[in-house]
């Protein structure tokens, strides 16, 4: 999640939808106040630094001895700034607030920035979501178990992230200026970045999460799961066309 200043935009972060990409992206013309929560190290990575709001977090919400250590093994903080933020902002903002939560927070920058997100087919979304979520796990459910713990109302025991559509909408309305699709991400944020006047190149566009190779995601599918998706996911499959993939 991104709220610049500088550039009068907020972005909510729908999980699985290249957004650590486009942070990390955007991360790169920030401007001292600019407010971002999580994707920290990608946006390190991509040639971004921690900015002033970043720096002031790390020395005033973590340890000295770990700031220490950190100056000691890398000569500089930066790294630190994705942990401090998170701190300064907890119970606040998180990497996936959606619009209610950051309206609330900044009623301002909400009612002037222009704001936008990113969707993905959920048909393949929730495949991804499953292989995030899953990924340290020693043994993991079925995929067709996992849709089932959503549905029964134990997503937020298992910590499983899977709501999209709820975090840029109210009242089934959608409040954000632009939907980007992942499906077409270089061309939906060459128009953004056009929109509010930053440059765009994209070679700086790193695939932070992707995997090296593509799932075959009709192999997770069992009996009942494509109907599960359409239940869970289905104003935004109604909203955006999108269908089972082929």
């Amino acid at each position: 999640m991104i709220i610049s200043h500088r550039h009068k935009f907020i972005f909510i972060h729908v999980p699985k939808t290249a957004g650590s990409t486009i942070s990390a992206y955007l991360a790169r013309e920030f401007g001292p106040w600019d407010l971002q929560l999580g994707s920290w190290r990608d946006a390190l990575g991509n040639g971004a630094n921690a900015n002033r709001l970043g720096r002031i977090a790390i020395f005033c919400h973590l340890s000295p001895l770990k700031i220490a250590k950190t100056l000691v093994r890398n000569g500089k903080v930066d790294s630190l700034a994705g942990a401090a933020l998170s701190r300064r902002f907890a119970g606040k903002l998180a990497d996936h607030s959606g619009a209610s939560e950051i309206e609330a927070f900044d009623p301002s920058a909400w009612k002037q920035y222009f704001k936008f997100c990113f969707v993905r087919n959920p048909f393949e979304r929730a495949v991804s979501l499953y292989n995030w979520h899953y990924r340290k796990s020693e043994t993991r459910p079925s995929f067709s178990q996992m849709l089932r713990l959503i549905e029964e109302g134990a997503a937020e025991r298992e910590q499983i992230n899977w709501r999209s559509w709820q975090l840029y909408t109210k009242n089934d309305e959608i409040v954000v200026d632009f939907v980007g699709r992942q499906e077409r991400l270089s061309d939906d944020l060459s128009i953004i970045c056009d929109r509010l006047g930053l440059p765009f190149d994209d070679r700086f566009l790193v695939r932070a999460k992707a995997s090296p190779t593509r799932p075959d995601i009709r192999s997770y599918y069992k009996p009942g799961d494509r109907e599960r998706i359409e239940r869970l996911f289905g104003a935004e499959i109604e909203r955006f066309k999108y269908r089972f993939p082929d």
